[in-house]
């Protein structure tokens, strides 16, 4: 009778220490997600067709710190949330540079530029004002059906 009630008190008190563990890891967990700064930046790429964003797909939510991504093909522009305490702008912007891409002011690295499918490596020209964006090889790459009448350099 001895022994049932000592191996009793041991598991109510084994429980009792879990339950304690348990709930100091969980405060742990609160207070890190409190500390954790989540960011939104837009980045101005110069992704041109579905290949380039395919690219980015690939890459860009496995960047350490990214917690989301999207990328608007109209407009180049990449979305991205990420933990501050992770990374930062500047060294997302390096990455997405050492993909082969400008990303804001940085510049694409060369050699990683180089090695992109040629249409990927096509300069996009400013719009016509008409949401029309015809790149340097005269292929409409987003945002034009081909007939806009003020789009004066459009194949016909």
């Amino acid at each position: 009778m001895k022994k049932l009630a000592i191996l009793v008190l041991a598991v109510v008190m084994g429980l009792t220490a879990n339950a304690q563990s348990v709930k100091s890891a969980n405060n742990g967990q609160a207070k890190k997600a409190q500390t954790t700064t989540i960011q939104k930046i837009v980045i101005q790429t110069n992704g041109v067709c579905e290949k380039c964003e395919n690219l980015f797909k690939e890459n860009v939510p496995f960047f350490k710190g990214v917690k989301d991504y999207s990328y608007d093909a109209k407009t180049s522009k990449m979305t991205i949330t990420y933990d501050s305490k992770k990374t930062s702008p500047d060294m997302l912007r390096q990455q997405i540079s050492k993909l082969g891409y400008n990303a804001d002011n940085v510049k694409a690295d060369a050699a990683a530029r180089a090695k992109l499918p040629a249409c990927c490596q096509v300069e996009k020209k400013a719009a016509h004002g008409d949401g029309c964006d015809q790149d340097h090889c005269g292929h409409h790459h987003s945002g034009c059906s081909g007939n806009h009448g003020s789009c004066s350099t459009q194949k016909k």
